[in-house]
């Protein structure tokens, strides 16, 4: 069975979340059709059952209709800033009010600053506000029957559109704007526009009834329910991009989708063809400017918060391929259901030519990774041709099938044996990114990564997890591509060898001149490969001009010098202000990839108010003024299902047969061509976790070693003070902390602060300044353990815990 993706129970009625409590509807036609998963535990999803939510069948029986009926997307690119506008319109074929969940992906660096929803001839401006007070302003207009919209930020490419009290028959428009910074390499510019999550892989004991683990605290707010294949929602989309580059374009295309182009002086139109309209795979489209790519461009923008600028450089420097350092590569290769189809096949294409284009004097291995993690070698190989033989047999019999465990395969390439001395360890990543846990992996590169390795990220399918890919590449020092299962895969191999031989400009440091000091971000500039350019953003807070003066080591050790100028004259381009704004939101999140801590959480949440962003811990929420629909009446909640990404195999993610997994873990999945190379030490199928959010009972297959360490550690953990829980829930809380097994012998204090609601423990973060321990493995222990916590019925609000560690 290639089960491997875990999907949760959908919350099908207001105020029912996993279950069905549910009295046939007061309607005739058409008939309403209900499905969940299993409620129990944290199943598999069922391939032959509907998707989770209600649909409403036509008098034929066949087409499913839902809520949301159309995307229409417009986007204005001028120079290297695309300026978006997604409007997603719903509609309520139900006879009683509605309220439909949507969640879509947008691009991981946009900067979302506006949402508004449209009701008839009326249109509610959204307003930013602290993501709690957005919640609790929303659930208040639900409750007194206004209409209302909501929207959240998940991940920094996963979004949730609420939308309540649409009127049975009725149609609303809910409408977001968001900045973008377009992608520029190799002569090309590059706009993506993603269309659907695909389907992530859970690791982790489950918490709650709707697939949320407590390594994945929020799972079902990323795991929309998905269509089967042959089957339709009816919502289409249709995109619409203007470039306006001020000169001609050339060479205009799309690797992805069937496009219209209509040219008007210098601005070119590119529309989706109409056959083409079906959102289950990314809007990819590149263009060339006619003349000198190569050119310095500065931007700037000035308001009452300062002058910004945005910086784009493409350094002019040799590329000589006798200076290349030889090296020793690692080839990391996603393995799991995900794969199963065209990406396995394709990915495999791929390292063949990654293989075969090595130099004779590099290095290199392979591992590949589901629920398991296996290897060529124990050591790398030379690069010979008998090696080479070795590696291309190895890749044929590999099958894709399992979960994704990614951080199996980060932990083997980290544990990996050094390289020796001279040469440049590479880790090249080949996967989709369909995982949940993106923060946990990444903080393990963050953390662990040797210095002078590097890692490259290659996502291959129709919608990769961009926003896992590109930071695992930024962490990793290297660079990040997107091949599509369709995609020929000469060109990419070629531009992967042109990057991975050699940076070209290393060692970069920006200053700048003149008075006072810009905040800039990226804060650590990164390497730069072959026609990669260099992308930088400040703000000035006096919006004096000055000069950056950026230098480097070039290829050969040869300096590189460029000065810039830097003049805050005039308004300039409006969206470059909320491109800083997010750039500073990232570069924040970053550092709390192996955690969230008050200060920096704080941080965000000043800058994303500020500029008017949405982020983790904010919310656009919009509210009529009116009453529209009864308060007391009876409502209907959907959530939204979306396509299966172009390419991913249904039964590679979902299984085939009935069987329930009746635990949080996905289940080792047969291979049928089973792997008979080196399995690597320490790995293992499902989570590797130190706590279990059963109650702490000591069963019978616990091992008398085991039981000592419980023992040992039931009193490691105090509560010192608990604001906002009674004696009660200290009891309960004290005596389930019993059950944490923790890896490191310290002792100190953690402060943290969660808000608890309905049984449920939300969003822990740690205060950084009042704890005196600040190691990230202990704590996440301990938040782990927390999040597993069923509290009192008693217990509602913020919380704030003070702990010792003995």
């Amino acid at each position: 069975m290639k089960f491997a993706y875990i999907l949760p129970a959908i919350a099908l009625l207001t105020g029912t979340v996993g279950t069905v409590a549910l009295q046939p509807p007061q309607i005739n036609e058409p008939a309403v059709q209900i499905s969940q998963t299993n409620p129990s535990n944290t199943p598999a999803y069922q391939p032959d059952n509907p998707p989770g939510g209600l649909f409403v069948l036509s008098k034929e029986g066949k087409q499913q209709v839902f809520p949301l009926k159309h995307t229409d997307v417009k986007a204005k690119i001028a120079g290297n800033v695309s300026r978006v506008e997604v409007t997603q319109t719903f509609e309520n074929p139900f006879k009683e009010p509605l309220e439909a969940i949507y969640v879509f992906p947008l691009p991981d660096e946009a900067a979302v600053d506006d949402m508004e929803i449209k009701i008839g001839d009326r249109i509610i401006k959204g307003d930013i506000k602290k993501r709690e007070e957005a919640q609790k302003i929303y659930e208040q207009a639900v409750r007194e029957g206004r209409t209302a919209g909501l929207l959240e930020q998940e991940r920094d490419n996963i979004f949730t559109q609420s939308l309540a009290n649409i009127k049975p028959g009725e149609k609303i428009d809910v409408t977001i704007r968001y900045t973008d910074s377009l992608k520029f390499e190799g002569g090309n510019y590059e706009f993506v526009f993603p269309m659907v999550v695909g389907p992530r892989y859970i690791p982790g004991n489950p918490i709650s009834p709707n697939g949320d683990t407590d390594r994945v605290t929020d799972a079902s707010r990323i795991t929309p329910p998905v269509l089967k294949p042959g089957t339709r929602s009816g919502h289409d989309i249709n995109v619409t991009v203007e470039i306006d580059a001020g000169i001609p374009i050339q060479q205009v295309q799309s690797t992805s989708h069937k496009i219209r182009t209509e040219r008007t002086g210098s601005t070119t139109k590119v529309q989706l063809a109409q056959e083409d309209n079906i959102p289950n795979k990314d809007l990819i489209l590149r263009y060339q400017v006619a003349g000198e790519n190569t050119q310095a461009t500065v931007l700037t923008q000035t308001d009452d918060r300062g002058g910004h600028f945005a910086v784009y450089l493409i350094p002019a420097v040799d590329y000589k391929s006798n200076e290349i350092v030889p090296k020793d590569v690692v080839f990391l290769m996603d393995t799991s259901g995900s794969q199963s189809g065209d990406p396995i096949i394709k990915s495999k294409e791929l390292m063949r030519r990654f293989i075969n284009g090595l130099n004779p004097n590099d290095t290199f291995t392979i591992i590949d990774f589901a629920n398991t993690a296996t290897q060529l070698s124990p050591a790398p190989l030379p690069n010979t041709p008998a090696n080479r033989q070795k590696a291309m047999a190895y890749i044929e019999q590999l099958d894709a099938n399992g979960g994704t465990e990614l951080l199996n395969g980060i932990r083997a390439v980290l544990n990996f044996p050094a390289a020796k001395e001279g040469r440049l360890r590479s880790v090249v990543l080949l996967t989709d990114g369909y995982i949940g846990n993106e923060n946990e992996v990444m903080a393990e590169v963050q953390s662990k990564l040797k210095s002078g390795n590097r890692l490259y990220s290659f996502g291959v399918g129709s919608s990769v997890n961009r926003f896992l890919l590109n930071r695992l590449a930024e962490v990793g020092r290297g660079t990040s591509q997107v091949i599509r299962q369709d995609e020929p895969t000469q060109e990419v191999a070629e531009k992967f060898f042109r990057q991975i031989n050699n940076p070209v400009l290393t060692n970069i440091q920006v200053n700048w001149e003149g008075e006072g000091k810009p905040d800039l971000y990226p804060n650590a500039v990164p390497d730069l490969f072959a026609q990669q350019p260099l992308v930088l953003f400040g703000r000035k807070q006096d919006g004096r001009k000055g000069q950056l003066k950026i230098t480097g080591t070039a290829a050969g050790g040869k300096r590189y010098e460029q000065t810039l100028n830097v003049d805050f004259a005039g308004t300039g381009n409006p969206g470059i202000a909320q491109l800083w704004g997010r750039s500073r939101i990232k570069d924040l999140m970053n550092q709390m990839f192996a955690g969230e801590t008050k200060s920096g959480v704080e941080a965000v949440t000043d800058t994303a108010l500020s500029y008017r962003l949405l982020s983790q811990y904010t919310a656009f929420v919009a509210v009529s003024e009116e009453v529209r629909v009864n308060p007391d009446g009876t409502r209907q909640r959907v959530q939204v299902p979306v396509e299966l990404p172009d390419g991913v195999s249904y039964e590679g993610i979902f299984g085939r047969d009935e069987r329930l997994i009746t635990t949080g873990v996905a289940a080792p999945a047969p291979s049928s061509a089973p792997r008979q190379m080196n399995r690597l030490p320490g790995s293992s199928s499902g989570a590797d976790v130190a706590i279990s959010a059963a109650p702490p009972v000591l069963e019978s297959r616990t091992s008398p070693l085991e039981a000592e360490n419980f023992s040992q550690n039931a009193d490691r953990i105090a509560i010192i003070s608990a604001d906002g829980l009674d004696q009660s829930a200290i009891a309960s809380l004290t005596q389930y902390l019993k059950i944490v097994t923790l890896s490191q012998e310290i002792a100190g204090e953690i402060v943290l602060e969660f808000p608890v609601k309905n049984g449920r423990v939300g969003r822990i973060i740690l205060d950084d300044k009042a704890s005196t321990i600040q190691d990230m493995t202990v704590i996440n222990q301990i938040k782990q353990a927390l999040a597993g916590w069923s509290a009192p019925s008693s217990v509602a609000g913020n919380i704030r815990l003070k702990l010792r560690v003995n």
